[in-house]
């Protein structure tokens, strides 16, 4: 069965809220355009891979489309998501070899439908770690240290505003010298909630090699 990363179903679930909102204009005569502009750009993501969603089509073309109605029927077509992979314990102690006593995320937790990353906090050295596969399919990895206060701003991985902190990644600045520098930004400080968001994956790639 072909199917769609899960950063592009988050894209259709925001069309799809945006088709609602549209939806609860007074003349829609006037909004027909964008309401197709919609639905065409919501059965494009499917139609790169060759899948075909004409009855969800058919279903959300609807002015009495509720949230909870369009909830149900998103739940129904998860099953054309790719699950995200997590890597397994040998494989994270590869990728952060150089980290001492590795506090792992508790993968039973984690619905790999719904993170395009793997991102989780260690309170009690204030880290945040995260892991995703590189544009070769490969696992890469990078921490540093999350600042454990939120302010209310836009996360630089999902482009959207929610509680963040200010993550610091340390970078060996002279090789020669060994001295070393901090590149950051603030991010989501819930790396769920920012995979909730985060509708580009290249949004993720940008802000590694910024703070690499």
């Amino acid at each position: 069965m072909n199917k769609i990363e899960v950063y592009k179903f988050v894209k259709v679930k925001q069309l799809v809220y945006q088709l609602i909102k549209l939806y609860r204009t007074n003349d829609m005569n006037s909004h027909k355009t964008q309401k197709d502009f919609l639905l065409n750009e919501i059965n494009d993501i499917f139609k790169e891979k060759d899948i075909d969603i004409s009855d969800f089509i058919t279903s959300i073309d609807d002015v009495k489309l509720t949230k909870k109605k369009a909830e149900h029927l998103l739940n129904e077509l998860k099953v054309y998501i790719q699950d995200f992979e997590i890597p397994s314990s040998s494989q994270l102690e590869k990728i952060f070899r150089k980290v001492k006593k590795l506090k792992r995320p508790d993968i039973n937790l984690i619905d790999t439908k719904e993170i395009s990353y793997l991102g989780w906090n260690d309170n009690s050295s204030n880290r945040k770690y995260i892991v995703y596969k590189n544009l070769d399919d490969k696992f890469e990895g990078i921490y540093g240290e999350i600042s454990p206060n939120k302010v209310k701003g836009f996360c630089k991985i999902c482009n959207q505003e929610s509680d963040t902190s200010l993550f610091l990644n340390k970078t060996k600045h002279n090789k020669s010298s060994g001295t070393y520098t901090k590149k950051g930004d603030y991010i989501c400080y819930d790396s769920f909630k920012c995979n909730q968001n985060l509708d580009d994956i290249n949004n993720l790639y940008e802000f590694i090699v910024k703070i690499k």
